[in-house]
């Protein structure tokens, strides 16, 4: 990584006439890293580096996050297939399930005194939610 003052160093000397490889030579970079710095200064008019992407977006976004509780609250025994069609969702099952589990803090209820459903499973809010046992 090369510091801001560098590159900026670097791009006057080049508008000065000093020739590629003597930049290389003075500052102790490689004919990449001042190419990649040329490019950037030429996109953007400044030697500051990109913003970094911050990683992968989620699957769900807030108002979906909230239309999602919304549906488990409203039927506790729905289905993963159910959330999925009614939501019109494009992830996997077990995708959604993970979401449920992970963001929402809501795990599967035990049915100590009820026969199970077909395929059913239900849905309750854990009674540690979000908080990590240790």
């Amino acid at each position: 990584m090369i510091s801001i003052e560098v590159r900026k160093l670097i791009v006057s000397a080049r508008k000065n006439g000093m020739g590629l490889k003597e930049i290389e030579k003075t500052f102790q970079v490689k004919k990449t890293a001042v190419y990649n710095l040329f490019q950037l200064e030429e996109e953007t008019g400044s030697v500051e580096p990109r913003p970094h992407a911050r990683g992968r977006k989620p699957a769900l976004d807030e108002e979906a996050m909230k239309c999602l509780e919304q549906l488990i609250l409203a039927q506790p025994d729905i289905t993963l297939q159910e959330i999925k069609d009614k939501m019109n969702l494009q992830i996997s099952l077990v995708a959604i399930s993970k979401i449920i589990r992970n963001k929402l803090h809501y795990r599967f209820k035990k049915r100590q005194y009820m026969p199970a459903s077909e395929s059913a499973q239900t849905y309750r809010k854990s009674e540690n939610s979000g908080k990590k046992s240790s």
